[in-house]
């Protein structure tokens, strides 16, 4: 299934361009640094109105492992607020790529798993970490973690092949209604 990642760089969709281009889901920026993002709300009841499946996604920014707990009661709290609590079919995503993370020494792998098991004890089911190919490979040493990856590599194919795997952005030029997006594909 195709699908797009939206935050607030994104305004004005044409939902109906997005749903005639095949599109299934969406996967909403929640937030970062515990600020909600700006088009947050109108991005989730725009894509619900358009019979999207949305999934949301949570820019990391922790260098510890209670920062990472904190981030998920923080995610988890938005959740209830504006999504009724409901686990969004898609997914929850922590995106685990900001530079300033690695260059604090932070074990990234910890944050990862303290981040997702923070959400599924809170009951959450589809919960998972967002990264690039570079950091799934280099970075995070995923034999560790039993989570779900949602790998960021635009070329022809996932070289990321985890069994794990759910999520491929493939591009981060998906022109729709003269809107870029990235580009996603779900694997069931």
């Amino acid at each position: 299934m195709k699908g797009i990642d939206i935050s607030a760089w994104q305004e004005n969709i044409d939902w109906q361009a997005v749903k005639d281009a095949g599109i299934g889901f969406v996967i909403i920026k929640l937030g970062e640094s515990e600020y909600l993002d700006s088009m947050f709300i109108e991005h989730a009841n725009n894509a619900v109105a358009a019979d999207l499946k949305i999934g949301v996604y949570y820019y990391a920014r922790a260098t510890s492992e209670a920062e990472a707990q904190q981030e998920a009661d923080w995610v988890g709290a938005q959740i209830k607020q504006y999504l009724n609590g409901a686990n969004p079919e898609m997914g929850i995503w922590y995106d685990m790529e900001d530079p300033s993370i690695a260059d604090s020494g932070a074990d990234i792998t910890a944050l990862c798993g303290a981040f997702v098991n923070q959400m599924t004890s809170a009951g959450y089911t589809f919960v998972g970490v967002y990264s690039s190919y570079d950091w799934l490979t280099n970075k995070i040493d995923t034999a560790q973690l039993t989570v779900q990856y949602w790998c960021a590599q635009y070329n022809s194919e996932c070289d990321f092949t985890s069994p794990s795997l759910k999520l491929w952005q493939y591009t981060d030029s998906l022109n729709i209604g003269g809107i870029n997006f990235d580009g996603n594909e779900y694997y069931a």
